[in-house]
Order: C-alpha cells, then structure tokens, then sequence
C-alpha cells in the first residue's frame, strides 16, 4: 500500500444497513500505521470474540480493502439510452436483449457503461487491475469482468483486480469450467457481486474474495446495491440481491467475505 492510494472500510452495522467509507492515504509511519485524508462518520467494528474452551477466537473487524491498481480500465461516464422494442430477446423470458436495450415490461431505458468479455474459446487471465464505470444494466451478457462459454479452461484467471462502480453485476463466470476468481475487491456493484450464472459451471474456484456494498439496504433511493431491470431479478434487485449467487453447486467457494449485501451468498437450486 503507498501514499496516494484510496482505501474503503466496509459497513458492518446489521441486516445491511450500515455505510462504506472511501478515504485516501496521506502518510504510512515506520510502524505500517496509516494517516487518512479525513475522519470517518461511521463506526466500523474491530473486535476479537473470545472462544469456548478448546476453541478458537474468532475476529469480527471490517474489511479494510485498497481501490488503487496501476492499471485502470475506464471509461466514459454512464449514459442512459432508451429502449427499442425490435430488438430480439436474448433468452425467452428474459426480456433483455445482446444487441442493446430491449423494452420490456419492467424496463423503458438502460444505464451503460464499459463492458470487457472472454468469450467462445482460448484463454483469459487480467491481474492487478482497476476496473470501473462499467456494466450495462438492462442489456444481456455486459459485465465488468466476463468468462462466457470458455469451456474447459484451467488458466483463466481474474485475480487481484478491483471492480468498483458497476450498473450491472461484478464478475460473471457463464459455461465455463476450472477457472479461478481469486483474491478480488467488488466495490459499489449493483445486483450480484460474483454471478455463477447457468447451473453448468463446475470446478471454478472462488476464493478470498471481498465484496461490499456501501449502501444501506434502507436508502430511499439506492435500496443497497440492489438494481431494477436486469434478466435476473432474484440475483439483482430488492427482491434477493446477492453479494455471491450461483445457479451452479459444483464449484469450490473458499474463504470469500461479503459485506451490507442484502444476502451474503445465495445458492440458487433450480
């Protein structure tokens, strides 16, 4: 961590209706304390829970996660764009639509920003990078961070990278297999986090990722982190928002931490 780089202490009020703070680093002593730009509004709890005989004490203490990668991929502000009602529905039902924003029922307009993918072959693997502004929400298959239908594909990896200010989920795992999401900070994403999304998915593995929502699930207008108008309304919007949901039960999710969400995980048995 250096000076310079911007920090996010996670809520840790219950039932998710704390506040995430952002602050920037301004001087690390010889001793590895940090001085900030600013005094927190919110408490955020650091404590040890001390264990029954034979036990282990447990720590409950916010996540403290760092927002700051030398490399960055941005974009534009979002935008918004109406809806046009030739377009095609990507998955019956679904009411969204791969070639924009589709009108349907529950959605006249789509919020857009950046979307990466890795798709129908080969390999992917993004380190160590900022990605922000993206997610198109209301048009089918635009995330943040995107495996979909890599098949078989043991090196493709997203480790170490920080999404923050998504429209439409995190990072998406779609019809492929053995692939690692590790090590990961989802900040500020509306809808899931980290979406498994069909049910095929096997032998990913999911592990010592944070996800955290700055947002009470009380807010008049945010409700959380929770989002209208996507293809998923159980993993995205007020009704079952998710920090982690998942379709798919053979897979290996290891040491992951979820703040504020209004659920923490939700594994989806359909």
């Amino acid at each position: 961590w250096r000076v310079g780089d911007r920090i996010s202490v996670a809520p840790t009020a219950k039932l998710a209706t704390g506040h995430g703070e952002e602050f920037t680093i301004t001087l690390i002593d010889a001793n590895g304390y940090l001085r900030l730009d600013k005094v927190a509004q919110y408490d955020h709890q650091s404590k040890f829970v001390n264990a029954s005989p034979g036990g282990h004490p447990a720590i409950l203490s916010a996540e403290v996660v760092n927002l700051s990668r030398n490399i960055v991929i941005t974009g534009d502000d979002f935008k918004h764009e109406q809806c046009d009602p030739s377009l095609p529905e990507a998955v019956p039902g679904e009411e969204t639509s791969v070639l924009g924003c589709r009108c349907s029922s529950f959605r006249q307009q789509c919020t857009n920003g950046l979307h990466t993918a890795a798709m129908h072959g080969g390999t992917a693997s993004i380190q160590n990078t900022r990605i922000e502004r993206c997610g198109q929400r209301g048009v089918e298959g635009k995330y943040c961070l995107h495996f979909h239908k890599l098949s078989d594909c043991p090196t493709c990896l997203f480790k170490n990278n920080v999404v923050e200010n998504s429209q439409q989920r995190g990072i998406i795992v779609h019809s492929t297999h053995s692939s690692v999401v590790e090590g990961n900070v989802l900040y500020n994403i509306r809808g899931a986090g980290i979406y498994i999304e069909d049910g095929n998915e096997m032998y990913n593995d999911i592990k010592h990722n944070v996800v955290i929502c700055p947002h009470p699930f009380n807010d008049s207008v945010l409700s959380g982190c929770t989002v209208p108008g996507t293809s998923n309304r159980i993993a995205d919007t007020k009704d079952n928002q998710s920090g982690i949901f998942s379709r798919a039960n053979t897979n290996s999710l290891q040491g992951n931490r979820v703040s504020n969400n209004f659920n923490g995980m939700l594994l989806l048995n359909e």
